[in-house]
């Protein structure tokens, strides 16, 4: 029985089925080994055998915990919630201080959408184990939806350090750490895995593209067809300059994923890169005008128009980008999905009457969704939306601070600051840019409260960080970095002015491009200043 249960510790269910055979035939009473054998079949991912060994519920009292907690894995594994429920409270009964048990119980909640739930018994779980390396590990995976990835890095480390070596939880915490931006520590961790797609991502992350090349080569050929691998390639693709390469294998992603966005927009820059505008304008023009047209896709459209000295057509995507409104899009969820057809349905009604503009209609259904589930993140961030749509700003903020409790994005978090007053909005854009040191339009965000409260040095590192991550390409974000540079001083005058001309590049119909290239212009430069002052002027409608 020990031999058996170091083997299922250290993950070798060939092992463990051997010590089970031998086990079966000394006749040793079944029930003080069924639950491991069960275990062990789990292991091996068969959920034919694993119900033979667990179904009946055959354990002694020692394993009967973990054999009803089992029995409900699996349970769920087959999307039998209610038959997992009625396990889990059999090894609630059995061992109801057990922190694994909890742990079982706040996943089962989390898949059916009731995340307060879920937090809950994540907090139970964790107090009666403080140390118990599986609670440290879901209260871990819920601060990344709830707190950030730093706090999220804190928990994971925490169960590794009570776990020991237990491969797949390093292996997330790697993941976690790589969403942190801690690139070397993730890479350190991942360098001892025998993975080599891991490997691959983690030096694509860390920009060692041809090493990641390599590495994603050694993949098994199944993986290397998965559609993450695939972007990954393509991804790798673009960074070493084989644009060709690149653009197949995104357009073969996209035709399988015509709703990925982000498939999409990569699709959309390896075209503008390729110098394949005609094509670009084709395939992207229609979808980039639509209310589905990311700022990106709408940019890199425009260009393609002034490429062709289609100057008309230019004008209007690059207006359209300068104006986005995409932080206002419906926000999106999946425990409807989870809870059922009949929610998800509602959902689905919900957003499209939201969508034509049927306010009281969506308030209506939104109000008895929150009631059906009223510990849904898609329910209250609906109801927040109708609310909002209908200028109620005081109920939106409680329907959206209930589903903050739940799950805290970035979507979510953009609708409960424009509700709110300018200090409180800049502080909690700050702390979640912080505890999402990755998301760049966070920490470009959170350099504009940053300005407003003449903080520079904060507002001028903030703006860095974003366009490390991705902003490089926002007119605004670098033209608030040439104001920084003016307010620091930087460079005498020199660093404010290539950012202001790096933001007019970018985009020339961009007002706060044209504001800050207007105010870092020596005060000589005349005529190119009196240009900018009519074309802000006229684009300010005035």
């Amino acid at each position: 029985m020990q031999q058996l249960r170091t083997q299922i510790a250290r993950g070798d269910a060939a092992a463990a089925e051997l010590t089970i055979d031998r086990l079966v035939e000394n006749k040793v009473e079944r029930g003080s080994f069924s639950a491991f054998a069960g275990e062990a079949t789990l292991l091996r991912g068969d959920l034919v055998e694993a119900r033979k060994w667990l179904a009946e519920g055959d354990f002694d009292d020692r394993s009967a915990p973990l054999g009803y907690r089992l029995l409900a894995e699996l349970e769920m594994r087959e999307d039998n919630l209610d038959a997992s429920a009625q396990a889990l409270a059999k090894a609630r009964e059995a061992a109801p201080d057990d922190p694994r048990v909890w742990v079982a119980i706040g996943r089962l909640r989390y898949r059916l959408g009731n995340h307060l739930a879920a937090i809950e018994a994540a907090g139970r779980a964790v107090e009666l184990g403080p140390d118990d390396a599986e609670a440290l590990r879901f209260r871990g995976q819920l601060a990344r939806d709830i707190e950030g990835i730093l706090p999220a890095v804190d928990w994971f480390a925490s169960a590794i350090k009570s776990a020991g070596d237990v491969p797949d939880l390093r292996l997330e915490y790697a993941a976690t750490l790589l969403d942190a931006g801690e690139f070397e520590e993730a890479q350190a961790i991942l360098s001892q895995t025998d993975d080599p797609y891991l490997r691959a991502v983690a030096l694509a992350r860390t920009s060692k593209f041809f090493a990641a090349r390599e590495a994603l080569e050694l993949t098994a050929k199944e993986d290397r067809e998965t559609a993450a691998a695939r972007l990954l390639s393509a991804i790798i693709d673009v960074e070493l300059g084989n644009l060709e390469s690149a653009a197949q294998t995104l357009d073969q992603l996209a035709r399988q994923q015509p709703a990925n966005r982000r498939v999409r927009d990569l699709l959309a820059y390896v075209l503008s890169r390729n110098g394949n505008q005609e094509e670009l304008i084709f395939r992207f023009a229609d979808e980039a005008r639509g209310p589905h047209g990311s700022p990106w896709l709408r940019t890199l459209v425009g260009r393609a128009f002034e490429a062709q000295d289609n100057r008309e057509e230019a004008a209007e995507f690059l207006d359209l980008a300068a104006s986005d409104q995409s932080a206002l899009s419906l926000i999106d969820g999946d425990d409807a999905r989870a809870a059922g057809k009949g929610a998800f349905a509602t959902r689905n009604s919900i957003r499209a009457a939201l969508s034509a503009g049927n306010v009281d209609r969506a308030i209506q259904e939104a109000r008895r969704f929150s009631e059906e589930y009223p510990q849904s993140v898609d329910a209250a961030s609906l109801l927040g939306d109708a609310l909002l749509m209908r200028s109620d700003p005081v109920e939106a903020r409680k329907a959206y601070q209930r589903a903050a409790q739940m799950r805290r994005s970035w979507p979510l978090l953009l609708r409960m600051a424009a509700i709110l007053d300018r200090s409180e909005a800049a502080r909690l854009v700050a702390e979640y840019a912080a505890a999402n040191p990755l998301n760049g339009e966070a920490a470009a965000m959170a350099a504009d409260g940053y300005a407003a409260a003449g903080q520079w040095r904060e507002a001028a590192a903030s703006l860095d960080r974003a366009m490390e991550n991705g902003m490089r390409d926002v007119p605004w974000v670098l033209a608030a970095r040439s104001v920084a540079a003016r307010e620091l001083g930087e460079g005498d005058g020199v660093d404010q002015l290539d950012w202001a001309i790096e933001a007019y590049e970018t985009q020339r119909m961009s007002q706060p491009a044209i504001a800050a290239l207007l105010s870092a212009l020596p005060e000589e430069d005349l005529q190119l200043r009196s240009e900018l002052a009519a074309k802000l002027q006229a684009l300010a409608g005035n």
